[in-house]
């Protein structure tokens, strides 16, 4: 409960930083070939003008009243090349001449450093980042609340969300801290991406912001309450569906499409896997592996069949150079265990897709 009461006020000390942010001072960005004289309505409260010309430097403004309206005159210093940004008002403590976002003081991904990087990809992995930190300081401006933002999935997130902190340490520094496994729009996703983002008052078009991505291996629960997942899945259209690993239904040459009948891995050059767990121990002897026919048979070539024995995974049988065929019939002494994998070595699969590994069908044979 501590926890939970610590994260929470996290969460509510940002929110109420982000209300009480003071506003940003006014902006405008004027183009001209020439010098340009800018008018304000009457009653405008207007303090201070200055005008930052393309070349970064900036000038003070020249405010005079003119019938009841101010005027503001931008000579050729102040709209050099062509350009110049106005600010008005800007409050004392806001440094212009501060052009840098916040510096990134610490970047993690699951406590793994991370700092060095702008964006962490991650690959295929079985289980949800335990949290995403993004640490930054400013010595030129205070951090802007109101700029902190996740997007996660193309969802917008701001600190107070689920999943979502912000702990502020003083005006210019501060930790963004996001944990995935709260956050819906990346719980049941296959496919991932996360972009934290952070920014001060300096009055520029830069901020700092960390992308982490990854993709989740899939998993389902058959009829008999086995977990049957896999190490990846193709994003290519018509194998979306890969349950169909496990009904049942073996293809022949005579099928058409390994579309909506086969699993197809993602293809890269790492190990692949297929993994079978069991709700309770059970007795297994031996593995049946139905390979998908396309112009061949998509045989694997170089495999382990394992069994998991409460600590790591034992090999049972090894496959090398396995010619191209349509069933591959694996038989070892019986072994009571809660798992069976059979793990593809990197490159292992069809001599035409080494990359890849592609099942019809996977079955598991029962001693009892």
């Amino acid at each position: 409960m501590r926890s939970l009461a610590i994260a929470l006020a996290l969460s509510l000390a940002a929110a109420a930083l982000a209300q009480d942010a003071p506003p940003a001072p006014e902006r405008w960005q004027v183009q001209a070939t020439g010098p340009v004289t800018l008018t304000m309505g009457a009653g405008q409260d207007l303090t201070g003008a200055w005008a930052r010309s393309a070349d970064g430097a900036w000038h003070r403004l020249a405010v005079t009243p003119h019938e009841g309206r101010v005027e503001m005159a931008l000579g050729p210093d102040e709209i050099r090349g062509g350009s110049a940004l106005i600010v008005i008002n800007p409050p004392q403590w806001l440094n212009l001449e501060d052009a840098q976002p916040p510096a990134v003081v610490r970047f993690t991904v699951s406590s793994v450093d991370q700092t060095a990087n702008t964006e962490v990809t991650l690959g295929w992995i079985e289980d949800l980042p335990e949290s995403i930190v993004l640490a930054v300081r400013d010595d030129a401006n205070p951090i802007d609340p109101r700029s902190i933002r996740v997007s996660a999935n193309g969802t917008v997130l701001r600190p107070g969300d689920p999943g979502v902190g912000f702990e502020p340490q003083g005006e210019r520094e501060g930790a963004l801290r996001v944990r995935p496994g709260q956050i819906d729009a990346l719980a049941a996703a296959v496919r991932a991406r996360v972009e934290l983002v952070i920014d001060d008052y300096a009055v520029d078009d830069r901020d700092t912001r960390r992308t982490v991505s990854w993709a989740l291996a899939p998993m389902l629960v058959t009829v008999g309450g086995a977990v049957v997942s896999i190490d990846s899945l193709t994003s290519a259209e018509g194998w979306a569906d890969w349950s169909v690993l496990v009904d049942g239904d073996v293809m022949v040459e005579a099928d058409t499409t390994t579309a909506g009948r086969t699993w197809l891995s993602d293809n890269r050059e790492d190990e692949h896997w297929l993994r079978l767990q069991f709700p309770e121990p059970r007795a297994v002897n031996g593995v049946d592996l139905w390979w998908p026919w396309y112009q061949t048979w998509r045989t694997s070539r170089n495999y382990e069949v394992q069994t998991w024995d409460g600590e790591r995974w034992v090999t049972q049988v090894t496959v090398a150079d396995q010619e191209e065929r349509q069933h591959s019939e694996h038989r070892f002494a019986p072994v009571t265990t809660t798992g069976v994998r059979v793990l593809q070595a990197p490159l292992g699969g069809q001599a035409e897709r080494q990359d890849l590994m592609w099942l019809a069908e996977a079955q598991v044979s029962f001693a009892e």
